[in-house]
């Protein structure tokens, strides 16, 4: 007793007690995630769109079968609530169900959530003679093995040798040669929006690092979302940008967008603009002002 494990060289890694201590609260810290009663009911507020995809993936889940798919679907349709319903479901039969997504805001939205880069140690120099740095004899790797559901948010801001590293990692710790070593993968984002980062990149080089240029791109299974939830306040400026995004608004013998009147502010001075620039963006601005 009270003997130093590595002093017996039985395997060529020193093992660190601090890691070893961290990676344990990681692991219990996922497997003792409370769900509350409002998100175990969160599958029954689903649209058509999301209840269509949530029906898909449980039944892959419970059939113990193999899924891979991305959740396709423009801002505002309801992507994240799809994958609060799954992990909630998912985690209150007692399963675990790991939520990550590339970047740290987005993960904090989702109980549990964590980095990719942190839940399955991704290098942050992603080049090809780099691997996931998870031992299989791991506790985490024990955990990985046991979850029933992983969902990565924000894949379009993440270049696809990260999205082909947990392929690696999963197969490696499944033994399997089947995409994501048989586990149920559910990846989405909206690739109109922000990308991934690429140093002193073109478009072209945006493009090529991006998942859609992945060899796994065309192995996932999309399951689309139509249904906007966000624009019943104001439809039209949500139909305007959605024109934008599809390049079906007009432009003019500049080949520019014009924006309507109707979004345009008149310049008179500049503590009047500014006055109703705010009134305009902030119409309730007035009330944490007295309220504070």
């Amino acid at each position: 007793m009270g003997d130093d494990i590595n002093e017996y060289q039985l395997i060529p890694e020193t093992i660190r007690p601090s890691v070893v201590a961290k990676e344990a609260k990681e692991v219990y810290f996922e497997r003792t995630i409370t769900v509350t009663n409002e998100d175990i009911l969160l599958h029954k507020r689903l649209n058509k769109d999301q209840l269509k995809a949530y029906n898909i993936i449980t039944e892959r889940i419970f059939s113990n079968k193999a899924g891979a798919f991305f959740i396709d679907g423009l801002e505002g349709t309801g992507k994240t609530f799809l994958y609060r319903a799954l992990l909630a479901t998912i985690r209150s039969k007692g399963y675990i169900a790991l939520a990550t997504a590339t970047s740290g805001v987005a993960a904090s939205i989702l109980t549990g959530g964590r980095t990719a880069h942190s839940r399955f140690k991704i290098p942050i120099n992603t080049d090809d003679y780099v691997s996931c740095n998870i031992s299989k004899q791991s506790s985490l790797a024990c955990l990985i093995q046991d979850a029933k559901l992983i969902i990565w948010d924000e894949v379009s801001m993440a270049k696809k040798r990260m999205i082909e590293l947990l392929d690696l990692l999963l197969k490696d710790l499944m033994d399997s040669t089947i995409l994501f070593g048989g586990k149920v993968v559910v990846l989405g984002r909206d690739f109109r929006q922000t990308l991934l980062v690429v140093w002193n990149g073109k478009k072209e080089d945006f493009i090529n690092e991006s998942l859609l240029y992945s060899h796994i791109w065309e192995e996932l299974e999309r399951l689309r979302l139509f249904e906007n939830i966000r624009p019943k306040d104001d439809p039209s400026f949500c139909n305007y940008l959605l024109r934008i995004g599809n390049k079906e608004e007009k432009v003019n013998t500049t080949n520019k967008i014009e924006i309507p009147t109707s979004l345009i502010i008149p310049y008179t001075t500049e503590q009047e603009f500014l006055d109703k620039l705010f009134a305009i963006t902030y119409p309730d601005v007035h009330i944490f002002f007295s309220s504070s």
